[in-house]
């Protein structure tokens, strides 16, 4: 009998397969489409068996059944359930690896509880090479059903510097995949960082592409040491197979998305948490999408600060910090709102290796949520404070040259906006709340009494 199921066998499904099977566990694939189990095969040896049917597969699994769901999520998840059902046990485990929304996954995870069925939603992080080499593993839903697939995500799932698996159990219901949306919303915020960052060096600073990756470079061996600097410094110096140019300046500058980060946006608006980044972020994917393409490029025949450089490289690793603060807040947020006890610090560890956000500052937010510390913000933790105190006239520079010279800058200047109101006593809302209160008596609290107040507003004659 095999120790483990995936049901799901184009990349991502066959690859955790074999990630498991290569960790000496046994595993059974199965899948509707017949060509991908026939491409499992290839790999059949006393670890992994092929399935073609619903009933092998189910019948060669150890029980209490432990099953993979890693298929297009929606619909399909539904339908692999419903097929499941008929042929499970009480006590078998099934866990959804994809990117599932987490009102569906909190739906599956009370429908399977009254069958008796554990529920795991999961999100996994780290691509094709990830899921096959160590992927970052965010599971969610009963902790009795993680315990006991616990082993196997242990041995597949990434590992920090220290040896550590970046897998461990986040909370319950649909939080697994709660956190791995604010992953994805995390991951929107600093890639647009990033694009913001690399137009200022080349429009102002006017550097080349093989400059800015070595700028790159030696920014991953200092402030900002992470996965997206390392691809980012590849991606610049990449030279195309179809011209003597590099590839960059023949990508076009539309950016794609699947939509998890707006699931991000949708609940953060729900919830009233203030992720102006990742909403800038979200936006600007829609802008590269909506803009008419009709003006001239930016051409900037102004001075070039001497420490522009040094300033960008404190501004990025400022609101990479800003972008996993926001993060954070909303999470905060959510587990208050859906009643769910989240574990911070290992959330910040399950994405210090194996997935597209890592990088070295996560060990810092790992340490600022350390023995249950409860935050409001990121940045009232004293390192964090200290960053932003030490890099935010950094920022103020950046954002004040790319207006000058034209150059929009939506999650840079969310950045600054969100630092500069977040621990501001006089935000000018009052003015909202009087005028809310003149045309639509929606009261208004006092700073210096309690209670609810109404004005009689009178209008100049």
């Amino acid at each position: 009998m095999q120790q483990f199921g995936v049901i799901g066998l184009s990349v991502m499904g066959k690859n955790l397969a074999l990630n498991v099977r290569n960790h000496g566990f046994s595993v059974s694939g199965f899948s509707i489409d017949k060509p991908e189990v026939d491409a499992f095969a290839k790999y059949e040896d006393d670890k992994l068996k092929p399935c073609y049917t619903w009933e092998e597969f189910v019948n060669s699994l150890e029980k209490p059944r432990k099953i993979l769901i890693q298929i297009m999520a929606g619909n399909p998840v539904d339908q692999t359930l419903q097929k499941l059902l008929p042929l499970l046990d009480k006590g078998d485990i099934l866990i959804d690896g994809g990117n599932s929304n987490f009102h569906d996954t909190t739906r599956r995870f009370e429908e399977m509880e009254k069958h008796g069925i554990h529920f795991i939603g999961m999100g996994v992080s780290g691509g094709e090479e990830g899921a096959l080499n160590g992927p970052a593993l965010m599971p969610g839903g009963d902790e009795e059903a993680y315990n006991g697939v616990a082993p196997i995500l242990e041995a597949i799932a990434a590992k920090t510097p220290e040896g550590r698996p970046c897998v461990s159990y986040i909370g319950p219901s649909s939080s697994g995949h709660y956190v791995k949306m604010v992953h994805n919303g995390i991951e929107y915020a600093i890639m647009q960082e990033f694009s913001e960052v690399y137009d200022i060096l080349r429009k102002i600073a006017g550097k080349s592409n093989d400059e800015m990756s070595d700028i790159f470079a030696k920014w991953n061996n200092g402030r900002v040491h992470a996965y997206l600097t390392e691809i980012t410094t590849n991606v610049l110096k990449q030279k195309d197979d179809l011209t003597p140019d590099h590839i960059i300046d023949h990508i076009m500058n539309i950016a794609s998305y699947k939509g998890t980060g707006n699931w991000m946006l949708e609940d953060g608006v729900a919830l009233g948490a203030p992720i102006s980044v990742v909403a800038e972020a979200v936006i600007a994917r829609f802008m590269s999408k909506a803009t008419t393409r009709e003006g001239k490029s930016v051409v900037w025949n102004g001075d070039v600060p001497e420490d522009l450089i040094d300033n960008l490289e404190k501004s990025l690793q400022l609101t990479q910090a800003v972008a996993y603060a926001q993060g954070f807040q909303q999470l905060t947020m959510a587990a208050k709102a859906y009643d769910w006890k989240l574990r911070y610090p290992s959330i910040a560890q399950n994405w210090e290796a194996g997935c597209i956000i890592r990088s070295s500052m996560l060990k810092d937010i790992e340490k600022a949520y350390a023995d249950d510390k409860e935050l409001d913000v990121l940045f009232q933790d004293p390192y964090f404070k200290e960053l932003m105190e030490n890099n935010i006239h950094a920022l103020r520079e950046v954002v004040s040259l790319a207006v000058k010279a034209g150059i929009p800058t939506p999650t840079l200047s969310a950045s600054l906006n969100y630092l500069e109101s977040i621990f501001n006593p006089s935000l000018p809302a009052n003015l909202i709340q009087g005028q809310r209160d003149y045309f639509g008596a929606h009261t208004y609290l006092r700073n210096d009494r309690e209670g609810t107040f109404h004005t009689e507003w009178y209008e100049e004659k």
